[in-house]
């Protein structure tokens, strides 16, 4: 009789982190995610954590706890991560369009020095 009525849903943790607030923090904690994997250096990565938390005011106990709620809401879920790879996509297109105007300019200056001698 209880499996007819389907999955329950589960109840949100007193103190949610809201879901935009959450989709910004998860952004922060995968540029941590990167520092890691090019720095292995956990202590720095745990201090980086512990500042992204004192940032946006919650604990980590807090942000386990929304993250555990958000992602047993699979569908949105999915919606919540396709955000934080639009925005880190948009990011690291932001930082490469800088990088190939700074070597652009890099270029431009060793031509004319060439031109001077």
């Amino acid at each position: 009789m209880f499996s007819c009525m389907g999955p329950e849903r589960p109840e949100p943790p007193k103190d949610l982190i809201p879901e935009d607030y959450y989709v910004d923090l998860l952004i922060d904690m995968q540029h941590i995610k990167t520092w890691r994997n090019v720095e292995p250096d956990s202590v720095n990565a745990d201090s980086l954590k512990q500042l992204i938390y004192q940032r946006y005011d919650v604990t980590e106990a807090q942000f386990l706890s929304s993250h555990t709620y958000y992602q047993q809401q699979i569908e949105q879920q999915l919606i919540r991560i396709d955000e934080v790879i639009r925005r880190l996509e948009a990011e690291r297109d932001y930082i490469q369009a800088h990088i190939d105007s700074l070597k652009d300019l890099q270029t431009g200056q060793d031509s004319l020095s060439v031109i001077d001698k």
